[in-house]
Parts: C-alpha cells; structure tokens; sequence
C-alpha cells in the first residue's frame, strides 16, 4: 500500500505525513511500520531519501536521475532536471573534478539547491 500510495504520482512526504495519508484512505497500520518499509523501499532503490527544510527525513518517490530544491521558509520541494556539463551530470563532473583535484575517492557526488521560493510560488520545475 505504501509503493502504491507513492506511486500514483511523484511525492516528497516524510513517514508521519505518509502515515497520516494513509491513515485518512483507511489503511490500518503502524507509523514503525510505515518507518520499516520507508527504509526498505530506499535501500532497494524504489525510492530516494533526502534531508528536507528543517532536516528531516523525506522520501521521493521519483527515482530517476533529478536535484531538489528546498525552499528554507515553506518547506516546498521542487524536481529539477540534472544539467550536463561537458556531456556529464553535474554530480558526475563534480566527482571526477573533485578526485582529480584532490585525489579523494568520492563516492556519493550529492546536489541539494536550499534557497527561497519566489514570492508567486510559480516554476517550471515541480
């Protein structure tokens, strides 16, 4: 029920907006439930856990290649389309930038945009 709720369209919530949803559709189950599958479905790759405004946990349903923007003040989530530079994704050039650079190893290039959303609440990204 959890994949299927999050599946029928692309959605950033965190387990207890989860639970509560899934709670006023009738579903019966635990919010450690709904944690425990959270976690297993990430793992999986079915679908993305990343930090919201405030830090906490989100998860997205949307696993295809994408950066989120982070509006400080509203906590609104925005998908935005990953840029090439050079022919690469922007975290795949970073990574090969930084290790040439640095000689580290990097093993996770990760990209979060925090910022402000315009006062209109309009964007082509969503």
């Amino acid at each position: 029920m959890i994949l299927r709720y999050l599946s029928e369209r692309d959605r950033h919530v965190s387990a207890e907006g989860l639970f509560g949803a899934l709670k006023r559709r009738g579903e019966d189950l635990s919010l450690s439930t709904v944690y425990l599958n959270l976690g297993v479905l990430a793992r999986a790759g079915l679908l993305r856990e990343f930090a919201g405004a405030g830090g906490e946990a989100l998860y997205d349903s949307n696993v295809r290649d994408h950066y989120h923007l982070i509006c400080r003040e509203t906590g609104e989530v925005r998908d935005v389309p990953v840029p090439l530079v050079d022919g690469m994704s922007l975290g795949a050039f970073l990574q090969a930038y930084v290790e040439r650079v640095t000689g580290w190893q990097v093993e996770e290039p990760s990209v979060t945009l925090r910022g402000r959303a315009p006062d209109d609440g309009g964007s082509e990204a969503s």
